[in-house]
């Protein structure tokens, strides 16, 4: 919907336009109430908007503007300025809550779900997140504080402790009054059904009950094999259930099997989204930290300066390589010529392997060993069809160039081997990380060119040394 502001300073819902042409509409409104100082009619209008679109318009404005604008929903409208922190994009809202007082962002966060408020204090730098602690009402975020107690990217960190649960002895009749006066849950997909003790024992969905008998207890109905994950499995494991099953909501039990809270589906697609933007940040060499402080040069620049110092490393290997060769084979200069193309499309080629490699695990596709046999072997055999197809055509260049058939046959057999070796590498190096510990996506980083780079080197010049006539000796 669109809003029309009236004489009277009444404003007044128009039918729905294009987004964009709505987004202006608002921004220039918005503009001219903090020309006027005409707090009453921002009041209004703030009261309107959905967090979601607030959060859109505040990225727009200078940042006095954004401070000034919160500070009045703060003020009139509380829960849904303490919504509008978890809609912010990252560097927006850290630039606003180090303007904000730390009281003023306890108390906020004290009115929206647990799990978003651990999503916006575990993203505060320390020194701000421990003060808004220290000031926050301990009643108030002691669900929060021991929800940072779970380690990160976990099921306890992102999951909501309020969820619906009846013991298994409680009738259908009962269950739907139950939840009938449940009115301060914001979603109920299913309901939980727990023994005397807490232990997740079933689970029934709202239309089961619905077209059960009101006599029937939870017990009769529930299905009894749940699907649940414990509070320290992956969060990536969660999301990779939720798609697998088509659930909207996943349980989450401790050790003992007692039920401590569940992870929605708007929870997951938050997930799905966080994991991709940072695999994406891993294979370009940085971190989601760039988000945060995207409009601070000094730490962009130290978040970058490793993956750079680490590509300069393998680049410098590289050189020394060529160095040595170079060396060796004084009557050779001409070889050098074919350096970049044997180094840029082992790369490529290495980098595809990689990305499929890395979207596979992270899918489940590659879960098994015979599944990564299966990948490795077509992804050589299509690096061999594109290596000899790459080597004949770069090869028949190279002895039209240089009038040699032995370089042709150098050239080209090198460009076959240095394609069948990256693709391979590509292929198991993410598997291999992964079974380590650490994330694939890091195999499509600086390290893994530089390996492509000097495998492709000394099989070029260990093949021409062999083959051609200026070898040494």
């Amino acid at each position: 919907m669109e809003w029309r502001v009236l004489d009277s300073g009444v404003v007044e819902q128009l039918p729905a336009q294009e987004p964009e042409r709505r987004h202006d509409r608002l921004a220039e409104t918005i503009e001219r109430f903090l020309s006027r100082g005409a707090r009453a009619d921002l009041s209004r209008l703030l009261g309107r908007l959905r967090p979601g679109d607030a959060a859109v318009l505040l990225a727009d404005l200078e940042a006095s503007r954004q401070l000034e604008l919160f500070e009045i929903l703060a003020a009139d409208f509380p829960d849904a300025a303490g919504e509008l922190l978890s809609e912010m994009a990252p560097g927006q809202r850290l630039d606003l809550l180090e303007r904000l007082p730390p009281e003023k962002t306890a108390d906020l966060l004290q009115r929206i779900p647990v799990d978003d408020a651990v999503y916006v204090l575990e993203a505060l730098p320390a020194a701000l997140h421990d003060r808004v602690l220290e000031l926050a009402d301990l009643g108030g975020l002691a669900a929060v504080e021991s929800h940072l107690g779970f380690r990160e990217g976990s099921a306890g960190r992102i999951m909501d402790t309020e969820l619906f649960a009846l013991p298994e002895s409680e009738t259908v009749q009962t269950a739907i009054g139950a939840i009938q006066q449940k009115r301060d849950l914001d979603m109920i997909f299913y309901l939980y059904v727990v023994d005397r003790d807490g232990h997740l024992v079933g689970v029934t969905s709202l239309r089961q009950l619905l077209l059960s008998r009101p006599a029937q207890t939870l017990g009769e109905i529930m299905q009894r094999s749940v699907l649940k994950v414990n509070v320290e499995t992956d969060q990536e494991e969660v999301a990779a259930l939720a798609a697998r099953y088509d659930l909207l909501a996943v349980p989450v039990v401790d050790d003992q099997n007692r039920l401590a809270g569940i992870v929605t589906v708007d929870d997951i697609i938050d997930v799905v989204k966080e994991e991709a933007t940072e695999d994406l940040f891993k294979m370009a060499g940085t971190s989601e930290g760039e988000i945060l402080y995207e409009e601070r040069s000094w730490r962009v620049a130290g978040l970058r300066l490793p993956s750079l110092l680490l590509s300069g490393v393998g680049l410098l290997a590289t050189g020394v390589l060529l160095e040595l060769y170079q060396l060796r084979m004084s009557g050779a200069l001409y070889l050098l010529a074919f350096v970049p193309l044997i180094m840029g499309l082992g790369g490529s080629i290495g980098h595809q392997s990689t990305t499929l490699a890395v979207r596979g695990l992270a899918s489940g596709e590659l879960g098994g060993a015979s599944r990564l046999i299966e990948f490795l072997a077509r992804q050589a055999k299509a690096a061999t069809l594109l290596g000899v197809a790459c080597g004949v055509l770069v090869g028949a260049v190279a002895w039209i160039l240089e009038g040699s058939p032995r370089l042709g046959l150098v050239v080209g057999l090198s460009l076959l081997l240095s394609m069948l070796l990256a693709a391979s590498m590509g292929a198991l190096l993410p598997a291999a990380l992964a079974r380590l510990g650490f994330d694939p996506a890091v195999a499509s980083g600086p390290v893994l060119q530089a390996v492509h780079d000097i495998t492709g080197i000394v099989v070029f010049f260990s093949l021409a040394a062999a083959l051609l006539e200026h070898a040494p000796g």
